[in-house]
């Protein structure tokens, strides 16, 4: 790098650590363009770093919690409530995850997600569905379902995956780029497909 990029780099540093300590959340880096509803319920950890353009609406009934030394990537939504009259769970993040740029994480039914994970960009979270049994009836006013996703310790989700409602993957899964991911996901796994299956197994030859 030149000594003309390292100041930059370093000047956005700063830039980032009196942001974060003008909204309250001194420890962490926090770039320009952060918009926040339901500021009481959002817990921001040490050393967490948040790029421009992120969107996070905390209101819930457990708040969005981030943990130490987090990451979330440009223009990334964690959206903990949909709609006024039904208040959401909430999301909880842990320690060391990245959350990719412009992943969409909806914690109407919580979602739960571990530490050390990889969430790769355009990675979509669910945590509710809609209800469509009565084909008499328009789908919009059947309400929602309810589902809490846990994605546990040291996943690794590739790119523009999705993770439905309901769905729980294992320590230490791989989810690969492009999957659509439903129900259960066993630990040290690697799944893919729509709807994702197993492909093969962390560890042994493929």
């Amino acid at each position: 790098m030149s000594d003309s990029e390292v100041l930059a780099f370093v000047m956005g540093k700063v830039s980032q650590r009196a942001t974060a300590i003008l909204l309250g959340y001194r420890g962490s880096f926090i770039a320009r363009g952060l918009r926040v509803s339901g500021r009481r319920h959002l817990t921001v950890g040490q050393s967490c770093s948040i790029a421009r353009n992120v969107t996070i609406q905390a209101t819930s009934r457990w708040g969005v919690q981030l943990g130490d030394s987090v990451t979330i990537d440009e223009n990334a939504v964690l959206r903990a409530t949909g709609v006024v009259r039904a208040l959401g769970e909430g999301i909880s993040v842990g320690p060391r995850t990245a959350i990719g740029a412009r992943n969409l994480i909806l914690g109407q039914g919580g979602v739960r997600i571990g530490m050390d994970c990889l969430l790769g960009p355009n990675v979509t979270v669910l945590s509710e569905n809609h209800v469509f049994e009565d084909p008499a009836r328009p789908i919009r006013e059947q309400g929602e379902a309810r589902l809490a996703t846990t994605i546990e310790d040291d996943v690794w989700i590739g790119a523009n995956a999705v993770i439905l409602g309901g769905a729980t993957i294992g320590r230490g899964a791989i989810v690969a780029a492009g999957a659509v991911v439903r129900g259960e996901v066993a630990p040290s796994t690697i799944v893919g497909g729509v709807p994702a299956k197993q492909i093969g197994v962390r560890g042994l030859p493929r």
